[in-house]
């Protein structure tokens, strides 16, 4: 679609922060099974000397199996036809949009998938070190995320931010002026309504919210 004028621009703020904020949903779900199979590795194996019985070592084993199910369904959700993440082992990126300039932002793909690999290895133990690197890793993920979508935020909150139709907009940070000012030069003067997507993801959230309470 052509960006035409800022209710189009508007309209790609608003996909993209849809699909950052199912993506931050994602990756702070992913964390927490992380943390859960931390703490399983613990009881994955029986050992009389730490009290561990055969029965614990068997249930530990079949929550795990549970738990590496879930994340793989995590790894390979989409959002508007773009998976989520990256499968072939390094980040990647698309753009705002189609024409989007060099100074536009673009939405990120990590690699997340990648890092819970060591978890497909083994059916009865698990390397806790392993677990805490992957966290460590999608940790770093999420805050680029977070950075990014907090960067939308402002920009779309730039881009309404003068309904009077006299006025040019005005914009909260420079360096967001210097790309929304790119694709909309010459088109000031429309007034934009703003309605900020608050952890709302369309229908892929009811999806998301389905697998975590399987």
């Amino acid at each position: 679609v052509p960006l035409k004028t800022k209710e189009n621009l508007e309209e790609y703020l608003q996909s993209a922060i849809s699909f950052l904020q199912t993506q931050q949903s994602v990756l702070e779900r992913t964390l927490e099974i992380l943390e859960e199979i931390a703490e399983l590795a613990e009881t994955m194996k029986a050992d009389v000397i730490r009290s561990i019985s055969k029965e614990q070592e068997k249930k530990s084993r079949k929550k795990f199996w549970k738990l590496r199910k879930e994340l793989k369904n995590l790894a390979a959700l989409e959002f508007n036809e773009k998976p989520l993440f990256s499968k072939n082992g390094s980040d990647k990126s698309f753009k705002l949009f189609k024409d989007a300039g060099p100074n536009a932002p673009k939405i990120k793909q990590p690699a997340a998938p990648h890092y819970l690999k060591p978890l497909q290895a083994s059916d009865k133990e698990v390397n806790r070190e392993s677990v805490f690197e992957s966290m460590q890793a999608l940790q770093e993920m999420l805050g680029r995320t977070d950075a990014t979508e907090s960067d939308l935020q402002t920009s779309f909150t730039a881009l309404a931010s003068n309904p009077d139709s006299e006025k040019k907009l005005q914009f909260i940070e420079e360096r967001v002026k210097t790309w929304v000012s790119e694709v909309i030069e010459g088109q000031d003067g429309l007034s934009v309504q703003a309605n900020l997507l608050t952890q709302r993801v369309d229908g892929l959230m009811r999806g998301l919210n389905g697998l975590t309470q399987e």
